[in-house]
């Protein structure tokens, strides 16, 4: 079931002109999993400024994370380091989606909603 999930987000990320760049089925960080492997797919937006991370485990279920641009996060340190505003242009950290919060009846539905939410007009 957890590979399933997997190649369906990788699937609807191929309708919504969503990038896929990292797609694994047998995960090797994280809880181990006593029966069956984790699977794991980060999908980049059109235009590379959202990311979704999944990673769906047997026994773990899903773990939904999003990483939004730096210029969206208000929490990120200001420092004298980034001297350049193209490193503006750089994702920030990764927040947990509330997964069992979202509307939808089932996981590709949730899943659908989210990348919908995140492409921009």
């Amino acid at each position: 079931m957890s590979q399933h999930q997997v190649h369906a987000v990788q699937q609807l990320a191929k309708v919504m002109g969503w990038h896929v760049l990292s797609f694994s089925n047998h995960v090797g960080l994280g809880p181990v999993e006593s029966i069956g492997n984790a699977s794991a797919i980060t999908v980049a937006s059109p235009n590379g400024d959202y990311a979704i991370s999944v990673r769906n485990g047997p026994e773990s279920g899903s773990k939904v994370m999003v990483q939004f641009p730096r210029s969206h996060c208000k929490d990120l340190p200001k420092g004298d380091v980034l001297q350049d505003n193209k490193w503006n242009h750089l994702r920030g950290p990764f927040k947990e989606v509330q997964w069992n919060k979202m509307e939808g009846r089932n996981f590709v539905y949730k899943m659908e909603l989210l990348m919908a939410a995140l492409t921009p007009c």
